[in-house]
C-alpha cells in the first residue's frame, strides 16, 4: 500500500516529516474499510518511518486495531531490492502489508507480478502467491471506492 495524500503546505518541514493533508486524513479510513470489506485485513503491517505513513496507519486503526505493526526505516526511499529484503520478514501465514511510498510501491508490484499498476496515494494492491508466482488479485484506489 502507498501512504495517503500528504501536505506540501508547511515550509521548512523535511520530506520525512510531511503530514497528511485533509484528503489523506479522509482517505485512510476509507481504504481501511475497503480492505476489510474484501477480507484483506493484514496480520502484520511493515510501515515506513515517515510521518505520512504513520499517520496513514493511524487513520486505518478503525479496521486494523490490534494488528501487529513494525516501523521499518528501510522502507522510506526504498529501492526494489530494499523492499524485497523487507519482504523476507513477512508473516509466514496470513497477510502482510507493506505501507510505503512511490515509486517503490509501483516498482515492487511490477517486479513481483510482471504487471504495471498506477498507485496514487492511498492505493492498495493485493498480491497472492501461488506456486512461487505472485499475481495481482485486485487494486483499490480511493477515487474508485463507492
Amino acid at each position: 500500500m502507498r501512504h495517503a495524500k500528504s501536505s506540501w503546505k508547511e515550509t521548512g518541514v523535511t520530506d520525512h516529516d510531511r503530514p497528511l493533508n485533509k484528503r489523506g486524513l479522509r482517505d485512510a479510513p476509507r481504504i481501511a474499510d475497503a480492505i476489510h470489506d474484501r477480507g484483506w485485513t493484514p496480520d502484520l503491517i511493515l510501515v515506513s518511518s515517515s510521518k505520512r505513513t504513520l499517520q496513514t496507519l493511524s487513520g486505518m486503526s478503525n479496521r486494523f486495531e490490534g494488528v501487529q505493526s513494525e516501523i521499518r526505516t528501510e522502507i522510506y526511499h526504498a529501492t526494489v531490492n530494499d523492499l524485497l529484503l523487507v519482504l523476507e520478514d513477512m508473516a509466514q501465514e496470513g497477510t502482510t502489508m507493506v505501507l510505503g511510498h512511490n515509486p517503490g510501491s509501483e516498482i515492487l508490484v511490477n517486479h513481483l507480478s510482471g504487471e504495471w499498476h498506477v498507485m496514487p496515494t492511498a492505493a492498495a494492491v493485493l498480491l497472492v502467491e501461488s506456486t512461487g508466482q505472485w499475481e495481482v488479485q485486485e487494486v483499490i484506489r480511493p477515487k474508485e471506492i463507492q
